[in-house]
């Protein structure tokens, strides 16, 4: 993007929104968590949660044939408000004069602990999905947020401390049912329409819409137990991310903070069926009025006792209330003692009425000075990729997880290139750069572009919901597109659905 001048007015509300954040937004995103709390109860209540699955399909199946009828009726897209997504891209237009399916598939359509597996609509969050599930069971990767869902995840990115053992969330899927855009409703495994199946991750809907996931279960714990560990350099960060990732028996979980060149942090967890006596304490951080996760991992690892027990759900969503780091620059006090005890009830805001209540030029003066970006490195690359960070964005704190890269056979958008798959998803997440806190000059496309170039020399990706400035030759010399275009054209999405790349907002 350019610079362009934004207006004075926007440039206030940014540095004060605070100001409408604490007093409007918060009880609002409150009540709103409520509401939807009880609608799940009452939904998990209700009998005949398949059959209005099903009669919502049918309703999307009638949509989708009425526009083969109508003949120049505009791309296919879902319905879903632009709001409600997690996504960063810059393409805010395109579903203007597409032709919209109402799609809010939302039901958790049967949980089968004899297989293992749990079915549900594209449109659960990760918060209700989790409290679905019966005791001693959980799905191997659950990312961090509670307001992701199942479809983005899997059509867009889904990450998680135990990514290192399991891959990525769309790893897990054991079968979905796909609307193509014909109005046929298809199931894909990796048996039946298999090269549709491994083309769907990271495609953005550009094939079809998803109307059901199977997904796998594991055993689980109740308890999590973590240790820190505090490091030096990139160098040593990296190596204890490496040796802790592999090997026969690794942690359940592993995950990486950088906060400066000498202080870096390595979060090590293992599944627990209670505290041990003696071991280490017992920290419901889930609680209101506990730090923020990020602060707290800093403080712990220095320390003499460094190891403690955490309820599992509040491990899973120990980033939920400060929105990894993102919700200082709306509540910059948030994180205050005094805060956290009288007001800390009310975090974490919605993502959705953030999104929602953003001014366009908001929206372009985040887009301007702020840097959001993520990418899979391979893990050789880390120290290199946390440096290139720095350089191009000025940043230097940066959420990291090891992960490892199973397709390969057939290959997707996303494949490994090293012999053990091992990478690890590097985030900035709405960091303020060195240069606009001074006042001074920053251009955001110019870094963003500086980023994707290194990227694509060294074989990482850029993930889908954030921003990109990649022409489109240089996206297919980052990705694989042979599956996803041949599932393109085989399937009929050519012509009917966006591109992957246009989705993106690429320019």
């Amino acid at each position: 993007m350019s610079q362009t001048s934004v207006p004075r007015s926007a440039q206030w509300l940014a540095d004060h929104r605070w100001l409408y954040v604490v007093p409007v937004l918060l009880p609002l995103s409150k009540a709103y968590a409520l509401a939807e709390a009880l609608s799940s109860r009452l939904l998990r209540r209700r009998a005949g949660v398949l059959r209005r699955h099903r009669r919502q399909v049918a309703r999307m199946q009638v949509r989708v044939r009425e526009r083969e009828r109508q003949g120049d009726a505009g791309l296919l897209c879902t319905a879903r408000p632009q709001w409600r997504s997690m996504s960063h891209s810059r393409n805010e237009s395109y579903k203007r004069g597409a032709f919209l399916v109402p799609a809010q598939l939302d039901g958790i359509l049967q949980v089968d602990a004899e297989r293992g597996t749990v079915t549900v609509g594209p449109a659960v969050t990760m918060g209700r999905l989790t409290a679905a599930l019966p005791r001693g069971w959980t799905l191997p990767v659950v990312p961090e947020m509670e307001d992701l869902t199942v479809g983005g995840l899997i059509m867009g990115y889904g990450i998680e401390t135990s990514s290192h053992r399991y891959g990525l969330f769309a790893d897990n899927v054991e079968s979905c049912e796909v609307l193509l855009a014909n109005g046929e409703v298809v199931a894909a495994d990796r048996t039946r329409h298999a090269d549709l199946f491994h083309a769907l991750p990271w495609s953005r809907g550009t094939l079809g819409l998803l109307t059901s996931v199977r997904l796998r279960m594991v055993p689980a714990s109740p308890w999590v137990r973590l240790s820190y560990h505090r490091l030096g350099s990139a160098a040593a960060l990296t190596e204890c991310i490496a040796s802790r990732s592999a090997g026969p028996n690794p942690p359940d979980f592993v995950e990486g903070f950088h906060f400066s060149p000498t202080e870096c942090v390595v979060v090590t967890g293992t599944f627990a069926d209670r505290p041990r006596a003696g071991d280490g304490v017992v920290n419901r951080m889930g609680r209101w009025y506990k730090p923020w996760y990020y602060e707290h991992a800093r403080a712990r690892c220095r320390l003499r006792r460094n190891v403690e027990y955490v309820p599992l759900r509040d491990f899973y969503f120990r980033h939920s209330r400060s929105i990894y780091w993102a919700a200082e620059m709306l509540v910059p006090t948030g994180n205050h003692p005094l805060f956290r005890y009288a007001l800390g009830w009310l975090m974490p805001p919605k993502v959705a009425f953030l999104k929602r209540t953003e001014t366009p030029g908001i929206r372009q003066l985040y887009l301007q000075k702020t840097a959001t970006q993520e990418a899979l490195v391979p893990v050789r690359t880390l120290p290199e990729a946390i440096e290139k960070c720095r350089e191009a964005f000025h940043v230097d704190r940066m959420w990291l997880c090891p992960v490892t890269l199973r397709r390969s056979d057939p290959e997707g958008l996303v494949s490994p290139s090293t012999a053990d798959g091992l990478y690890v998803d590097i985030a900035v997440v709405f960091e303020t750069p060195e240069p606009v806190r001074l006042g001074l000059p920053w251009d955001a496309r110019q870094a963003t572009r500086e980023f994707e170039a290194w990227l694509r020399d060294n074989g990482g990706f850029q993930v889908p919901y954030v921003a990109s400035h990649m022409t489109r030759d240089e996206f297919w010399s980052m990705f694989d597109g042979r599956t996803y275009l041949a599932a393109r054209k085989k399937y009929g999405a050519e012509g009917s659905f966006l591109d992957i790349h246009d989705k993106a907002g690429c320019n």
